[in-house]
C-alpha cells in the first residue's frame, strides 16, 4: 500500500512538473484591473452575466467584439457578449488585442504554454497558433507584447466561468500596416470552423466629452454592426471615429462577411455612464457577428480554391461602365479639370472588389496602379486606381494631355489572394501572381505571362524580380506565394 502511494505521488508531482515546466504566462493585471481574490473574482463575473438577461442571438456565432478596460468600468458590457456564447461550447479561442505597452512591427502571437489568472490556468493552442504563424512573415512571437498587456487577460475569467475546456491563441497587434488586413483575414479564414471563436478586443474613443464620444463611437459601431469595411476605413482615415487595433477590426468584419454573417450591437456604454464624470470618457461595445439561422452555416462555405473570378463576373454594360469610369478619372487627374462620371447603379460595381488599372501608349505600358484588397465598391477602386496610374506610377512621369489621346485603357478586376504551397497549383494564363518576403513584394497580373509567353518558372522568376527579390526566391519557404484571378478588360485606342 505504502509502495502504491508512494507510485501516486510520484505520478503527481511529476504531473505538476510537466505543467510548470511549461512557459505560463503570470497574470499581470489582477488586483487592478480585476479581482485578485479567486473567489470574488468568480463571483464578480457571474453577477455581470446573470446582469447581461437572457441570450438573443439565434444562429452561429463567428466572432465578438468586447471592450477591456477595468471590469468596474466596461465588465457589465462585455458581460453582454460572453453570455450569447456561454452555450456554443466553442473549443478554440482567438483573441486579438492591441499592445498597449510595446511598439514592434508585425503581429505577436503567443504560442507556448499557459495564461494565468486568478481562476487557474488556460492552455495555448499551440497548434493552432502555430498554423496562424505560418502564413506570414509578419506573425512573429514577441514577449514584450504579452507581458504587461491586460487586454486579453481581462477577457479570460469570463471564458473560464462559462467553459470547462477550451484553448486559446492570443494575438497582440503591433504597428500596422494596411497589408496586415489581408494577412489577417487570409490567415484566419484557413483555421475557422465551428469549434474556433474569435474574439476582438476593443475600446472605442479615448478622453472625448461624453457627448462627442457617443457621436464617434455610434458612428464606428454602426458600421461594425454593417460589416461595412470600406465605410469604416473611410471614417479612421478622416478622423471621425476612434478604436483599438483598427486593422484586426476590418479583418474581423471582412471574415465574418465571407462567412454571409451579419452584426448584431448589444450594448454601448461609455465611462461617464459608471464614474459620473463625462468630461473625458473611453467608449465600450459588446457586439456579436454571427449566421442568422436559415442562412448558409459557417461549416458550409465554400473551400479556399473555389473562390475564383466566374467567366461572367462582369457583363458588358459593367465593364463599359468601369471603363468609362477610369478614363474620366485619368481625364480628370490629367488636364486637372472635373470631368463628368457616369452613375452607378448596377449592385456588382457597388460590391468590394480588388482591382487594377494599366495604361498603354502605342502598345507600351505607360502606367498600372492597383489596391490587391477589397477595401473599396469595384467602381470607386477603378477611379481612385486610374487616377494613380496616370500620374502617381513612380516608374514613370505623370501623363500630360498630349498623351490622352493615345491612351489605352485595361481594367483587371480580382479575386482574394490565396495562398499556395506548391506552385504546380500556378495555372499560366489563369493565375496573377502575388509574392511577398519579409518588407519585399511584388504583383503581375495574369494576362502579362500569357503577353510574354511565359512558362510557370518563368512567370515565378519574373515575379520575385518584380519583389525585389533573386529570380529563384520561390523556392525559399519563407517567400510567400499568393494566386488570384481576374476579369480582364480593356478599351482599345481610340481610332
Amino acid at each position: 500500500m505504502k509502495k502504491i502511494f508512494t507510485v501516486a505521488i510520484m505520478l503527481f508531482l511529476l504531473s505538476c512538473s510537466i505543467v510548470f515546466s511549461e512557459e505560463v504566462r503570470k497574470a499581470a493585471v489582477a488586483g487592478a484591473f480585476y479581482p485578485i481574490d479567486k473567489d470574488q473574482l468568480a463571483k464578480k463575473v457571474d453577477q455581470f452575466l446573470s446582469n447581461a438577461g437572457k441570450p438573443v442571438i439565434k444562429g452561429d456565432i463567428v466572432a465578438i467584439v468586447v471592450p477591456h478596460a477595468g471590469y468596474d468600468y466596461s465588465g457589465q458590457v462585455a458581460a453582454y457578449a460572453f453570455k450569447e456564447i456561454k452555450n456554443k461550447k466553442f473549443k478554440k479561442i482567438i483573441i486579438i488585442s492591441p499592445s498597449h505597452y510595446a511598439g514592434f512591427d508585425g503581429i505577436s502571437v503567443y504560442n507556448k504554454g499557459f495564461f494565468e489568472t486568478p481562476l487557474g490556468l488556460v492552455k495555448i493552442d499551440e497548434a493552432l497558433a502555430d498554423r496562424i504563424m505560418q502564413k506570414s512573415s509578419r506573425f512573429l512571437f514577441y514577449p514584450a507584447a504579452h507581458e504587461r498587456e491586460h487586454a486579453i487577460e481581462v477577457e479570460l475569467p469570463f471564458l473560464q466561468r462559462i467553459y470547462e475546456d477550451f484553448t486559446i491563441v492570443p494575438i497582440t497587434m503591433g504597428r500596422p500596416i494596411l497589408d496586415d488586413v489581408q494577412i489577417l483575414l487570409s490567415s484566419l479564414y484557413d483555421v475557422m470552423d465551428k469549434e474556433t471563436l474569435l474574439i476582438m478586443s476593443v475600446d472605442l474613443s479615448h478622453y472625448y466629452t461624453y457627448e462627442e464620444a457617443v457621436e464617434m463611437d455610434t458612428r464606428a459601431i454602426s458600421a461594425i454592426k454593417d460589416l461595412d469595411a470600406e465605410l469604416l476605413l473611410h471614417q479612421l482615415k478622416a478622423g471621425n471615429v476612434e478604436l483599438d487595433a483598427p486593422i484586426a477590426v476590418l479583418a474581423t468584419m471582412m471574415l465574418a462577411d465571407k462567412f454571409n454573417a451579419t452584426g448584431e450591437i448589444l450594448k454601448y456604454a461609455n465611462s461617464g455612464d459608471v464614474s459620473g464624470d463625462k468630461t473625458r470618457v473611453v467608449g465600450y461595445s459588446s457586439i456579436v457577428m454571427y449566421v442568422p439561422e436559415g442562412s448558409s452555416a459557417r461549416g458550409d462555405r465554400k473551400e479556399k480554391g473555389d473562390m475564383t473570378m466566374k467567366d461572367e463576373y462582369l457583363n458588358k454594360k459593367e465593364k463599359q461602365k468601369l471603363l468609362e469610369i477610369a478614363k474620366a478619372s485619368i481625364r480628370e487627374a490629367v488636364m486637372g479639370k472635373a470631368q463628368a462620371f457616369p452613375e452607378v447603379t448596377e449592385a456588382r460595381l457597388k460590391e468590394n472588389c480588388g482591382a487594377f488599372v494599366t495604361i498603354k501608349k502605342h502598345g507600351q505600358l505607360r502606367g498600372c496602379i492597383g489596391y490587391i484588397m477589397a477595401v473599396k465598391p469595384l467602381s470607386e477602386t477603378v477611379k481612385d486606381v486610374a487616377r494613380s496610374a496616370a500620374i502617381g506610377d513612380p516608374r514613370f512621369a505623370p501623363m500630360t494631355e498630349d498623351e490622352l489621346k493615345d491612351m489605352e485603357i485595361e481594367v483587371s478586376a480580382l479575386t482574394p489572394l490565396k495562398r499556395i504551397s506548391d506552385a504546380k497549383e500556378i495555372e499560366v494564363g489563369k493565375h496573377g501572381l502575388y509574392m511577398k518576403r519579409g518588407f519585399y513584394s511584388g504583383l503581375l497580373l495574369p494576362q502579362v505571362a500569357t503577353e510574354y509567353g511565359w512558362d510557370r518558372e518563368t512567370f515565378l522568376q519574373h515575379t520575385c524580380a518584380k519583389a525585389g527579390l533573386p529570380t529563384d526566391a520561390w523556392k525559399d519557404p519563407s517567400t510567400e506565394i499568393y494566386t488570384f484571378s481576374a476579369d480582364v478588360f480593356g478599351e482599345e485606342k481610340p481610332k
